[in-house]
């Protein structure tokens, strides 16, 4: 049950650390070229969305690397 617990946790930081690296990343587009409305509040929350979508790819893809590699010893 502990395991559980302790895997849950790790994929809770897995996900906002790269949510965090990807809303940094994505601050260095020059989002104004790509977005030509007025509301800059609407850009800031798509780019929001966009962080935390690829963040979000990107560390269950890191997780599921690493339960792979994890599970890969019960082959031998």
């Amino acid at each position: 049950m502990t395991n559980l617990g302790i895997n849950a946790i790790i994929t809770l930081v897995s996900h906002i650390i790269f949510i965090w690296i990807s809303f940094n990343a994505l601050q260095a587009v020059d989002w104004k070229k790509i977005y030509n409305k007025t509301n800059p509040k609407m850009l800031q929350l798509l780019v929001a969305f966009i962080a935390i979508a690829l963040g979000y790819t990107v560390s269950s893809f890191f997780m599921s690397i690493f339960s792979l590699a994890r599970n890969i010893n019960l082959l031998f």
